[in-house]
């Protein structure tokens, strides 16, 4: 029960302990105004619950876009994996075009040139694969 809800329950206890003659035309007007109150308390808490269960559903989307987003968007984590190694470390690559294997230094590796593979030339940054 939320505070209105309680504070509305309250008045209808006093309304209700004082035996309003409910035929005198001032305590109708009092009687009417509280079963208005008592209305406006109990559609607030319906909005309450239903807010509530929004923002669970809300979360509940904002979870699930985020796992799309991390398949969706994954190889720009594949920059910054390269960005954290030392340029002396060695990276082993295949490539996607004729399997064969090789190793070059992380800082021979530009993210905005080629790494051509030694047996076929091609750049295997091109290709948008993976890095070992």
């Amino acid at each position: 029960m939320n505070p209105i809800t309680n504070r509305t329950s309250y008045l209808r206890g006093l309304a209700d302990g004082m035996e309003f003659d409910k035929e005198k035309a001032e305590n109708k007007l009092l009687l009417a105004m509280l079963s208005v109150m008592e209305e406006i308390a109990a559609k607030l808490q319906e909005l309450d619950q239903d807010v509530d269960e929004l923002d669970e559903y809300v979360a509940s989307m904002d979870d699930d876009l985020s796992e799309v987003e991390d398949l969706l968007f994954d190889d720009e984590g594949d920059d910054e994996d390269l960005e954290e190694l030392d340029e002396d470390e060695e990276v082993q690559i295949n490539c996607p075009y004729c399997g064969e294997e090789f190793i070059i230094k992380a800082g021979d590796i530009s993210l905005d040139g080629e790494v051509c593979c030694p047996a076929c030339g091609k750049n295997v940054l091109d290709a948008d694969e993976e890095l070992n």
